[in-house]
């Protein structure tokens, strides 16, 4: 009766591991690496909401010359464009120099925008009887100009629609020396923007759309221009960091596996044991993976290095039972347990409580891992104490009925000569370790280069894009929220003059304010809107949408 009971408790604990799986997600995201409570996290987070394409991949190309690079980009964009089931849209250089019939609706948009003093300021300037007085100003402009750029403006915008207020002097730059956004000033390295069909939600998806990405591109370019290909963004990040982590996950699990039946095997040279200690690890770590998802529902991949702490500990319990086992033959299996459960009960308690302490750290995927570890010690625990030795010694279920075969056998001292050894090992490690900290304490990174991955292709990419296109240093972003548009471009007028200030004691270099893009509700209502829908809707690979994603701003 007692055993049936045992049996089906067992059983019962099927049903939390089923709903576990079925809640299981595995989450490989960037900015969910971060702890959740920090402003700047927060800020990045909404920035990679509202702003950034999450299905959007920047390819790099490093190529010998100018010429190359042009041909590889061009390649490239027509090879990709192709693949409708692949890609939505590729951008590989200015909007306006592929399409320039859309800077007219760009200009539009903005002057509609403009605050009513000003916008009414271009109707005046525009009025039949100014005209005249406008364009001499301009031809005589054009008479005496040595600026290539104002000529070229000009030429084509004799009534400067073009040269808006505010930042008309970044317009002007930004339609005529675009290409600064795509190719570095030696035209060696380019910048190719990918947005894909689907939204690429898993890491699945991210994966399996880079790798065809990336089929396509080595087929569009020639040999000697594939090694200086680089991908970053969403997707190659996500793709990477999951794709680390499997192959770390393999080898830390299969290693310390392979480790454990080695020893195991020169210790007690047994197979049975053995074979049986790597199944209920195994069980261990599935189940400890399943409650995982049943408690957090999306486990982190940075937790995921919970497996390999978790074997450490578990193989100790089970390796305690089996040696008090052999060497007390006499006694049973019962009798055994509960000689040792309450030492691995303690001893796992304060295991567990020591990785719960992870959880008042900051970062989320430490918190997991130790609440991980924490579940999978007291399932060890657990498995081990009831279920590793009953299989490996059936015949010792019930007590013995010779009362002298389970006295509990003496161990033999250890040798003087042994012991004299060990405490001289024991005291070399000590003074070795006081040497070693009388020396100098060792240096602690508190900067953000911790957390950067080793030997990343996309953050390679992305640091070649900062160099390259004379991104050096990251910029500071100001995230403006409001309840509406009006609020937020009150919002963003009330931060401009404070700005200017700091811009004008050195405390900025430069700056950046999408005032004159940002829409004004009801600022010129006699004006009626244009009959084109801003921004335009976008066929696949023929029209980039506006506005257009800048390298400036990396969402990695």
């Amino acid at each position: 009766m007692r055993r049936g009971l045992f049996r089906c408790a067992w059983l019962l604990l099927l049903i939390p591991l089923a709903l576990g799986v079925a809640r299981l997600r595995f989450d490989a995201e960037v900015l969910d690496l971060l702890p959740a409570n920090v402003r700047a996290v927060q800020g990045l987070k909404i920035y990679q909401q509202h702003f950034a394409n999450a299905r959007q991949l920047i390819l790099t190309i490093d190529a010998k010359d100018a010429d190359q690079a042009e041909k590889a980009a061009r390649s490239i964009a027509e090879a990709l464009c192709a693949k409708t089931n692949l890609v939505l849209q590729v951008t590989w250089q200015p909007p306006w120099l592929e399409h320039p019939e859309q800077t007219a609706e760009l200009v539009g948009y903005l002057w509609l925008n403009q605050p009513p003093r000003l916008f009414s300021q271009l109707g005046l300037r525009l009025q039949q009887t100014n005209l005249a007085s406008l364009l001499a100003a301009t031809r005589r402009q054009l008479a005496t100009t040595f600026s290539p750029l104002d000529i070229a403006q000009l030429s084509y915008d004799p009534f400067g629609l073009t040269r808006l207020p505010e930042s008309g002097d970044n317009m002007a730059a930004g339609f005529g020396q675009g290409q600064s956004l795509f190719v570095s000033s030696d035209g060696r390295f380019r910048i190719i923007f990918i947005d894909a069909t689907s939204q690429l939600a898993g890491y699945r998806e991210c994966i399996a759309w880079l790798g065809a990405v990336k089929t396509a591109v080595q087929a569009a370019v020639p040999p000697d221009v594939k090694e200086h290909i680089g991908y970053t963004g969403r997707p190659a990040f996500v793709a990477e960091i999951s794709s680390a982590m499997k192959h770390d996950m393999t080898l830390s699990v299969g290693g310390t596996s392979v480790i454990i039946a080695v020893l195991f095997w020169f210790a007690h040279r047994r197979f049975k044991p053995m074979l049986w200690l790597l199944a209920l690890l195994a069980l261990i770590l599935a189940a400890t993976l399943a409650l995982g998802g049943l408690v957090f529902g999306t486990v982190n991949v940075v937790s995921m290095g919970f497996a390999a702490i978790l074997l450490g500990l578990a193989v100790d319990y089970a390796l305690v039972h089996y040696q008090e086992a052999v060497a007390h033959p006499g006694l049973s299996v019962p009798e055994i347990r509960r000689a040792i459960a309450p030492g691995i009960f303690w001893a796992a308690t304060t295991t567990i409580t020591a990785f719960l302490v992870l959880n008042f750290g900051g970062l989320p995927g430490l918190a997991q891992l130790g609440s991980l570890v924490a579940i999978g010690v007291a399932l060890s625990a657990l498995v081990m104490i009831f279920a590793f030795l009953p299989p490996l010694f059936p015949d010792r279920m019930r007590p013995a009925s010779n009362p002298s075969l389970s006295s509990v056998q003496t161990v033999a001292p250890l040798h003087p000569r042994r012991v004299r050894i060990v405490f001289a090992a024991t005291a070399a490690l000590a003074l070795s370790a006081a040497v070693i900290l009388w020396r100098g304490w060792p240096g602690v990174d508190a900067t953000a280069d911790a957390l950067q991955p080793r030997g990343s292709p996309a953050f390679a990419a992305l640091e070649a894009i900062k160099n390259n296109l004379g991104q050096k240093h990251d910029p500071l972003w100001l995230i403006v929220q409001g309840r509406n548009e009006s609020e937020v471009a009150q919002r963003l007028d009330a931060v401009l003059p404070p700005l200017q200030q700091a811009l004008s004691n050195g405390t900025l270099a430069s700056m950046t304010l999408p005032n004159p893009h940002r829409p004004r509700p009801n600022t010129n209502p006699p004006i009626a809107p244009p009959r084109f829908n801003w921004p335009p809707k976008a066929p696949p690979c023929a029209t980039p949408r506006w506005p257009m994603a800048s390298p400036k701003t990396p969402s990695y």
